[in-house]
């Protein structure tokens, strides 16, 4: 008679579990898919683009919709606004809603509370409902409490951003010229710009930097946000580029240059404003 000896289970590894959630083995992990709030860390699902552009507009909503004395959890956008965002094929349009709506009903977050050591893994809504006029997105009570969580210019520029932008360097120049919009315009050194685009280890020239950096970065926000106005240039010592500024006009007065002006601008050396403007 064969015996066979069964290799006892080794202990349960919580470390190893929850490391797995948060950086799955095997996959890699997007830098905007990671979730950072306080004492919470989390990874969301990957989505695609009509994904990001759902999830940013209900959050976009909820954003808009704040109010201290109460805590809402379903918001709801005309279904004329949904299908902007849509902007499907209309032979197929039906079938092609229906299929989205599914799949965005089954993505969500995998997060950790350090404080309590908690993982939890939740779905970014409980429900989806429509009627002729309207769309309606409900929430789960975690996400909800995440997005209760963080500051109103938090929600903007560490979840939405994060989720919207697709492009390396996006996120990092949006928060380069997001700076410059209290004074409209800030100037960078070339070895200043490197690092906060975390290119210090690079060899890009000043071509290859506007080439492949600001210009494919510029033009995601661009193409994401209406109101916002860039125009950037160069700054020389001589012939040699030292440095870059950029202008940034935001809100209203964005939308209407947008409306006369809707790519950004590169300036020539001669249009550079004052630094004083």
């Amino acid at each position: 008679m064969e015996i066979i000896l069964k290799k006892a289970p080794s202990a349960f590894d919580s470390k190893e579990f929850i490391a797995s959630a948060l950086h799955p083995e095997g996959l890699k992990t997007k830098p905007n898919q990671i979730i950072s709030v306080e004492q919470a860390v989390g990874r969301r699902d990957q989505l695609t683009e009509l994904q990001q552009k759902i999830v940013t507009a209900v959050i976009s909503r909820m954003q808009s919709a704040r109010d201290e004395k109460s805590v809402r959890t379903v918001y709801s956008m005309p279904f004329s606004d949904f299908l902007k965002i849509v902007s499907s094929n209309p032979d197929r349009m039906y079938a092609y809603l229906v299929s989205e709506l599914e799949k965005i009903s089954g993505k969500g977050i995998w997060l950790y509370e350090k404080n309590s050591q908690k993982l939890s893994r939740t779905h970014w809504f409980q429900a989806i409902e429509y009627t002729e006029k309207e769309i309606t997105f409900q929430f789960t009570d975690k996400i909800l409490q995440l997005l209760s969580t963080m500051a109103t210019d938090d929600i903007e520029c560490q979840l939405i951003r994060g989720i919207q932008y697709r492009g390396k360097h996006t996120s990092a120049v949006f928060d380069l010229i997001w700076s410059s919009q209290a004074s409209g315009i800030t100037e960078y050194s070339i070895p200043e710009l490197m690092k906060q685009l975390s290119l210090e280890n690079t060899r890009y020239s000043y071509g290859q930097l506007k080439l492949r950096v600001l210009e494919p970065s510029l033009q995601e926000i661009y193409d994401w946000d209406r109101s916002i106005f860039v125009r950037f240039g160069p700054t020389f010592s001589g012939r040699r580029v030292e440095g870059i500024w950029f202008e940034v006009i935001t809100g209203e007065e964005a939308e209407k240059l947008r409306e006369n002006e809707p790519e950004f601008k590169f300036a020539p050396p001669e249009y550079k404003p004052h630094l004083d403007k």
